[in-house]
C-alpha cells in the first residue's frame, strides 16, 4: 500500500497567518499599553510615581487570578460568568472562618468554596448538557444571593495580622505579597498549559471537541477539571482580596467579571476556544489595570470608565474572534 506523506513544510500563507496572530495577540496590545501609559503620564505627573505603580501591582494581582480562571474555561470553548460572585462568596466565607477559627482555616475555607463552585458548574454543564453560559449565569445570581444572606448585606470584619500578611505583607521588600501570589500562580498555569498533557488537551477540546473525542480525550472529565481549577483560582482571589481590604464585603468581586473578560480577549484568547492562553492574558490584565488606574488618577468619571471598558471589550472581541468557527452569527 502506498504511504501518504504529510507535507509539514511551512508555506508563506501559514507564516502570514502566524504573523497576523502574533500582531493581534501580542504586538497590538503591548503597543496600546505603551501609548496609553505615555498619555496618562503626560496628563498627570503622579501616574508614574512609585506609589501609583505599587497600587497598579496590587490592583492587577486579583484581576490576574480571576482572568486566569476565566482563560482556562474560555480555552475549552466555554465561559464562566460566575467568577466575580465566586470571589465574593469565597472572601466572605474566608472572613467568617478567620474570625472563628483562625487564618489557616479562613484560607482553606475560601479555597474550598471556590473549588466546590467550580465542581458544581462543571458537573451541571457536562452531565445535564446545559450551555456553560446558562449554568454560570444562574450561579452568578445564586452565589451573590448566598453571599448577601451570609453577610446580611454587611461587611464581615476580622482581626488577624497573620491573615493580613497574606496580601499586605512584603516577603520581598518593596513588593506586596499579593503580587507574588499572582506571579507564582501565573507561572504554574503557564506550565500546565504549555508543558502538560492536560494543557494540550484543553487546546484540543477548544479547537474542536468532536475531533478531541475521536482522539480519545475524556472531554467531560477534562471540562470538570478545568472548572474546578477555575474555581480554585477564584477562591484564592477571594481570600487575597479579603486580606487586602481587611473584610469580606458583598459584591466585592462583581467588578472583576467584565474586567477579566476584557483582559482575556485583549490578550488574544479567542472566545471561540483553542487559541491563546495564560501567557497572553497577562498583557490584557496589564492593559486593563493601567487603563483603569490612568482614568482614576486623571479624574475620569466612573460612569465614563464603564463606557470605555465596554467599548474595549467589543473592540477586542472583534479583532480576536475566529469567525470561521461559526456558520451563523447569533
Amino acid at each position: 500500500m502506498e504511504q501518504v506523506q504529510l507535507n509539514t513544510t511551512k508555506t508563506p500563507m501559514s507564516s502570514n497567518f502566524k504573523n497576523a496572530d502574533l500582531i493581534k495577540g501580542v504586538v497590538l496590545p503591548i503597543s496600546v499599553l505603551v501609548v496609553i501609559s505615555i498619555i496618562f503620564s503626560v496628563l498627570n505627573e503622579n501616574f508614574l510615581t512609585t506609589i501609583n505603580l505599587m497600587n497598579i501591582l496590587r490592583q492587577l494581582s486579583v484581576l490576574m487570578l480571576v482572568a486566569l480562571a476565566g482563560t482556562l474555561v474560555i480555552m475549552i470553548g466555554s465561559i464562566d460568568l460566575s467568577v466575580g460572585s465566586n470571589v465574593t462568596l469565597s472572601g466572605i466565607v474566608a472572613a467568617y472562618f478567620v474570625t472563628q477559627y483562625g487564618a489557616l482555616a479562613g484560607v482553606l475555607a475560601g479555597l474550598m468554596v471556590g473549588v466546590c463552585v467550580g465542581l458544581f458548574n462543571g458537573v451541571v454543564f457536562t452531565k445535564l448538557k446545559l450551555p456553560s453560559f446558562i449554568v454560570t449565569l444562574g450561579m452568578l445570581s445564586s452565589l451573590s444571593g448566598i453571599a448577601n444572606v451570609l453577610s446580611d448585606g454587611k461587611a464581615v470584619l476580622y482581626n488577624s495580622l497573620t491573615f493580613d500578611y497574606l496580601a499586605r505583607g512584603e516577603l520581598i521588600p518593596g513588593i506586596p505579597n499579593i503580587f507574588l501570589w499572582a506571579v507564582v500562580v501565573l507561572a504554574i498555569i503557564i506550565f500546565i498549559c504549555s508543558k502538560t498533557v492536560f494543557g494540550r488537551n484543553m487546546y484540543a477540546v477548544g479547537g474542536g471537541e468532536k475531533v478531541a473525542i475521536l482522539s480519545g480525550i475524556k472531554v467531560d472529565r477534562l471540562k470538570i477539571g478545568v472548572f474546578m481549577i477555575s474555581g480554585l483560582l477564584c477562591g484564592l482571589a477571594g481570600v487575597l482580596l479579603c486580606s487586602r481590604i481587611g473584610a469580606g464585603t458583598p459584591r466585592m468581586g462583581d467588578p472583576f467579571l467584565l474586567d477579566s473578560i476584557a483582559a482575556i480577549v485583549i490578550g488574544g484568547t479567542a472566545l471561540s476556544g483553542g487559541i491563546g492562553g495564560a501567557h497572553r492574558t497577562i498583557v490584557g490584565v496589564l492593559l486593563i489595570t493601567v487603563l483603569s488606574s490612568g482614568m482614576n488618577i486623571t479624574g475620569v468619571h466612573p460612569f465614563v470608565q464603564e463606557i470605555v471598558k465596554g467599548l474595549v471589550v467589543i473592540a477586542a472581541v472583534a479583532t480576536t474572534i475566529d469567525r470561521s468557527k461559526f456558520d451563523l452569527t447569533k
